[in-house]
């Protein structure tokens, strides 16, 4: 975890928390905006690692009697004395603690502002989805291909470049054709570069690659991804499922490019249960 990494989440308050002031408090919660018995927390989050071996906490969460909480594999391997206060005391279950984890968890799963990374090798940029756009664009001197949704678009990709990114003009959305050098030819993939995929729309991907002295012939591949991944990049650029293997007969021997036809689509989002 990152130091100055910090969360927010909200979370419901149990009644009689208002130290008898009950009605300073609603009045308090009727000026902030927010309904009485809810409130906003924020933190550093070092506070949900473990204090031993510093990794996030994940139920079930133990602390000692002064309050130093432990991950569960670390309790396994202690008696009854804390490394931290080294006091003999037991540990019990922290419940208030593994219900902020929880918290945190979901948030983390819908938050519209989740990270997403810089796939670029040796950077470790990461930020909302418009930062990276910026830093793509200011730090790495991408270009960018706008687009529109249900619209082929033609655009020349050079063999070597592993990324080309796309920006729908409708709404700013971000996808990245990956390009990867097989020994049979270029491995194409489109990542929709997004934190969560649980909300918003979805897509599905059409590529073609064609020969540009032979485009009237016919002669090209294709394939169809019905549902375009969506990904932060924290793992950074992966194939995935589908992509489209491009021959070496198909490169463009005067300029070393690719010349594809791509069209993206909003489908709609299948809901598993």
């Amino acid at each position: 975890m990152e130091e100055d990494e910090e969360f927010e989440y909200e979370s419901a308050v149990g009644g009689g928390g208002g130290g008898g002031n009950g009605d300073g408090g609603e009045k308090a919660a009727g000026e902030a905006g927010r309904p009485d018995r809810e409130i906003l927390v924020k933190m550093d989050s070092q506070v949900l690692d473990c204090a031993i071996c510093f990794e996030p906490l994940q139920p079930p969460i133990y602390q000692c009697e002064v309050g130093h909480a432990v991950c569960y594999v670390c309790r396994g391997k202690l008696c009854n004395t804390c490394p931290i206060c080294c006091k003999r005391i037991g540990f019990s279950r922290c419940f208030a603690l593994e219900q902020v984890v929880d918290a945190k968890e979901k948030h983390e799963k819908t938050c519209l502002h989740a990270p997403c990374f810089c796939p670029e090798d040796g950077c470790s940029f990461k930020g909302p989805t418009k930062s990276l756009l910026d830093h793509f664009v200011v730090e790495h001197k991408w270009s960018l291909t706008n687009f529109h949704y249900e619209k082929a678009e033609r655009i020349s990709i050079p063999r070597h470049c592993r990324f080309t990114l796309l920006v729908a003009e409708e709404e700013q959305s971000m996808f990245l054709v990956v390009n990867t050098l097989l020994h049979m030819g270029n491995a194409l993939a489109m990542i929709s570069i997004r934190p969560h995929e649980s909300f918003g729309s979805c897509y599905s991907s059409k590529i073609s690659a064609v020969h540009r002295a032979e485009s009237d012939k016919g002669r090209y591949v294709f394939q169809m991804d019905p549902h375009v991944g969506s990904s932060s990049l924290h793992d950074g650029a992966q194939l995935g499922s589908f992509f489209l293997v491009v021959p070496p007969e198909l490169v463009d021997e005067s300029t070393d490019e690719l010349t594809i036809n791509i069209r993206i689509d909003k489908i709609k989002c299948v809901v598993h249960h």
